[in-house]
């Protein structure tokens, strides 16, 4: 059959159809592969989608395909289709995603020695054997899982519901083991919402499939690392890919299952660039590759949990903890409503710390702030140590002498006196876990004690480090925010503290209480995971709250119905659908008057399922010296909204008021 002379080709531009080119007689190119592509004065990689016989263009207005890239297997059609549905549902061109989730190595224009690194990364992918481990012997709770949960009947949805240390890894494992009994060959993706998890997880893995080539793939891999993994994968090599966020875009040629470790956990939403949730697109791929998925967790998000209870989703539990011996903590509030605390700690909290302590065992101090300060204030003048460029407190990070804004970078010296009134008056207000490290340090001199949060794990391998103190008993305290919290098996760890929760408490944001319970549970999972009795002590102001009381039973059930009662009454997601409307200007009052523009239209658009709210200044409005506002805009189901939005986006590029704003679809942040 003779080739077709026109070939549709997508390119990291914002096009929203893809591009035609004249298809040389000489190269014989198929769909997925990459090619060169002319793009203005500019040579740039693209990815052939299609051909056809003729275009809207005329044929000699056309410019020629340059070449074909490498001997790298075309993309698979299914990996084409899941780049697509993003793009289409997350309102970006097809462009953008696909190429933007290449590693950099298979989207940038090919340098003369492309060969001969694309041939080193194929030949350090030999398997390095390790000697297996023994499988632990299952418990009847999850031999009852592994027995329902069927691998082999192509598409559906699992949701693993287990307490901490109820053995979920282990279900994974299994599962794993299930799969590659049936097909040698086969491909599993396993995805985790942190970074310092993948590590721990991957050594687990490759100790228990020694045979199997196991691959990692994370935002601080270095490119020619994540080049090889890719790789790996897309020729077929690794049987097993550990990642986080972007794995999801990762390309398989014999996909047979995904796992989707912590699945409640936000950081599988991008907030930035292609605004994409990662477990939304797990589900999605799943579905393309008839295949199954199951989503893990202690405290699923909302949205899973309805789908669960409702029968969408099945839905398998883990009520207990894997060992016999290990029972979940006592969790006790302290109220510190009239106590005069001691660095931030009551006299309840000092005593049991100094309890656990004695006996030789691991205390966790959870607060949630990093630095070592929110604010320095000027006593005299009420100066505060505000960003330049956010609407946002630049906080004291006193390791480094520097204030610093967590939002945007920028940093500063402290200044040795007030810079609005020259006073020397100047003290820090509030505490991050810098300044409860020093503090606790004072309190109890002789223990040692470590700090893990995004500070203190910048530095390749600083969080392992930090963590193997734990795990060889080295730490007697580990200071930490929420990445303490996740998935750590801390087994002398018998005591968790949790302060200055009060905030998130008391917050407007809507979903606030249900990522609160989720990081406390989360929090408190660490503590008594052996034979130890565990203990968990939250200070708080508002020991009545109803929150509190499904967290001393621990009964996320209970408090996930009443969430979802509440989110019911108010007609929030889960029961609604929402997109957010954001414009970026240098004066706020440019951006609200776009998203004014902007209201109008919808109105004019008279859509009866769909509603506009009036627009406001984003919480953190200016950013970076850019201003943002915020349209919110609703309706009864994805669908109706999924339909609207793309209407609009057309109606908005006519009148170019899509200049300068983005549309962030399933929003978690206002």
């Amino acid at each position: 059959m003779e080739q077709s002379r026109i070939a549709r080709v997508i390119v990291d531009a914002p096009f929203d159809e893809p591009l035609d080119y004249k298809l040389p007689e000489e190269l014989k190119l198929e769909v997925g592969q990459r090619c060169l592509v002319p793009l203005g004065r500019r040579k740039v990689v693209g990815i052939v989608v299609g051909f056809a016989e003729t275009s809207v263009f005329p044929e000699e207005k056309l410019k020629s395909i340059q070449s074909q890239i490498d001997d790298v297997p075309a993309l698979s059609k299914k990996w084409l289709n899941l780049t697509c549905f993003a793009a289409r549902y997350y309102l970006s061109s097809w462009g953008q995603v696909a190429l933007a989730s290449l590693p950099l190595f298979f989207r940038r224009q090919p340098g003369p020695r492309h060969e001969l690194s694309l041939n080193r990364l194929r030949k350090e992918s030999n398997l390095v054997k390790s000697k297996k481990v023994n499988k632990p012997i299952l418990n009847a709770e999850q031999a009852d899982i592994i027995d329902r949960f069927n691998l082999f009947t192509g598409f559906h949805v699992g949701l693993l519901f287990g307490v901490t240390g109820s053995g979920k890894t282990e279900v994974y494992l299994n599962l794993m083991d299930k799969v590659f009994s049936e097909d040698s060959n086969a491909q599993i993706l396993l995805m985790v919402p942190e970074i310092n998890l993948t590590p721990q997880l991957l050594k687990t893995i490759t100790n228990r499939f020694p045979d199997k080539l196991a691959r990692t793939w994370n935002s601080s891999m270095a490119e020619a690392k994540k080049a090889q993994a890719w790789l790996d994968c897309h020729e077929g090599r690794a049987r097993i890919l550990v990642g986080t966020r972007l794995s999801i875009f990762a390309s398989f040629q014999n996909l047979k299952l995904i796992v989707v470790d912590e699945e409640h956990d936000t950081s599988f939403k991008a907030q930035e660039g292609v605004r994409y949730s990662s477990r939304d697109l797990a589900i999605k791929k799943a579905q393309i590759e008839n295949i199954p998925i199951l989503l893990g967790s202690a405290t699923p998000s909302l949205e899973t949990y309805k789908n669960a209870i409702e029968g969408k989703y099945e839905l398998y539990v883990l009520p207990n903890r894997a060992i016999k011996e290990s029972e979940l903590p006592t969790v006790e509030l302290v109220d510190i409503r009239k106590e005069k605390l001691r660095g931030g700690i009551s006299e309840k909290t000092y005593e049991e710390i100094s309890k656990t302590l004695s006996r030789g065992e691991q205390v966790i101090i959870f607060l949630n702030r990093r630095g070592y300060a929110p604010v320095v204030e000027c006593r005299d003048c009420g100066w505060t140590s505000q960003c330049p460029h956010c609407s946002a407190y630049a906080v004291f990070h006193k390791t480094i002498g520097q204030l610093v804004c967590h939002h945007c970078g920028w940093h500063t010296p402290l200044p040795k006196a007030c810079p609005k009134c020259g006073s020397m008056e100047l003290s820090s207000v509030g505490r991050g876990t810098q300044k409860a490290e020093e503090e606790i340090a004072s309190l109890w001199p002789e223990a040692r004690i470590v700090r893990l949060d995004h500070d203190s794990s910048r530095a390749k391998g600083s969080a392992d480090k930090v963590l193997e103190s734990v795990h060889q008993g080295t730490t007697d305290i580990l200071v930490g925010t929420q990445i303490v919290a996740k998935g750590h098996d801390f087994q002398n760890v018998s005591l968790v503290v949790v302060l200055n929760t009060d905030p998130q408490l008391l917050s407007g944001d809507y979903r606030a209480r249900e990522w609160l319970f989720s990081v406390l549970m989360q929090v408190a999972g660490r503590a008594g995971r052996t034979n130890k009795k565990g203990k968990v002590l939250i200070q708080t102001k508002y020991k009545e709250d109803p929150l509190y009381s499904d967290l001393i039973s621990q009964n996320y059930s209970t408090f996930a119905v009443r969430e979802l009662d509440a989110r019911r009454t108010g007609h929030l997601p889960p029961f609604s659908a929402q997109a957010l409307i954001v414009s970026e200007s240098a004066n706020i009052n440019r951006s609200i008057e776009k998203l004014n523009q902007i209201k109008e239209l919808i109105n004019k658009m008279r859509h009866p399922a769909v509603r506009a709210y009036d627009p406001v200044p984003l919480s953190l409005y200016r950013l970076k010296d850019i201003e943002r506002g915020q349209l919110l805009v609703e309706s009864n189901d994805k669908k109706t909204l999924q339909r609207f939005l793309s209407e609009l986006t057309r109606e908005m590029k006519q009148l170019k008021l899509d200049q300068s704003t983005y549309i962030d679809v399933d929003p978690l942040s206002f």
